[in-house]
């Protein structure tokens, strides 16, 4: 008996020494704090929820704030241009297709500028301060300014009659129209500008008549606006030699040679293979 008292005693103490502990171990309750006097009464604010990402990025594509802002605005940009410019165009287009007194201005200005060579060297400088060193892919930088046409100068051309070119390579990209620096009574002589070989003489009416040479170094010229010619197919010619008269103009107009020069079978600007002003 003493035995088993002894261990329910101990038992007993053991179980009461756990309880001792975790009362110990537990921690105080802490007191509820009464709210704020401004907010008494009032319920507690509800907590709002987190917005959906995907009605965020819409709101923002909407109103040109999100990733495609700048996409929308080069689309609009580049269509303002692309509007502009063939606004342009048709503009230009209509002068020239229905030319009308106060449009001769116009016409001369646009034809200058359609033939003045750009500063490609202004180009090539501010494409090197801004990206280095110019590609060589880019064949308009570094290129060898000795055109092929230029070299053809080099020979004793001459001009087919003492001038001013009055529409330019630019309008028709086949030939200029060059009207005689000095006007008289007299009929004005068209003269080939090199050797070469009459290959066609045609002509009508309105257009008169116009004489088409072969001359040396793959290059075919056409003399136009003839009143008469002596010159007939297969006909040889020297340089200088008079290949026809200019045709009359109406009373108070002057008359033009139409001129077109051919190399290798493509037109080329005749003022680049001779000189005429």
């Amino acid at each position: 008996m003493n035995t088993k008292s002894s261990i329910k005693q101990r038992r007993d103490e053991r179980i009461r020494d756990l309880l001792l502990r975790e009362e110990t171990v537990k921690p105080l309750p802490q007191p509820i704090q009464d709210p704020p006097l401004w907010n008494k009464g009032r319920l507690p604010d509800p907590i709002e929820p987190e917005p959906d990402p995907e009605k965020v990025w819409k709101t923002e594509h909407t109103k040109g704030r999100g990733p495609f802002r700048y996409r929308t605005r080069f689309v609009s940009g580049f269509m303002w241009r692309l509007f502009f410019s063939a606004l342009l165009f048709i503009s230009i287009w209509g002068i020239f297709k229905f030319p009308q007194p106060w449009s001769a201005k116009v016409q001369e200005y646009v034809m200058q500028s359609l033939n003045r060579e750009m500063d490609f060297q202004a180009v090539e400088a501010w494409y090197e301060s801004h990206f280095g060193k110019a590609p060589a892919f880019i064949p308009i930088f570094k290129q060898n300014q000795n055109s092929p046409l230029k070299v053809n100068a080099s020979k004793s051309l001459y001009p087919p009659i003492e001038g001013d070119i009055v529409q330019a390579f630019a309008v028709n990209l086949k030939g200029v129209e060059i009207a005689p620096r000095k006007v008289s009574n007299a009929p004005v002589q068209v003269k080939s500008m090199e050797t070469g070989r009459v290959t066609s003489v045609t002509g009508d009416a309105e257009s008169g008549i116009t004489v088409t040479i072969q001359h040396t170094g793959k290059l075919i010229a056409s003399y136009g606006h003839l009143g008469e010619t002596r010159l007939k197919k297969d006909d040889w010619v020297e340089s200088g030699d008079v290949v026809g008269q200019l045709q009359p103009a109406p009373e108070g107009e002057t008359p033009t040679l139409f001129f077109s020069v051919k190399e290798d079978g493509d037109y080329v600007d005749p003022a680049e293979v001779i000189p005429i002003d």
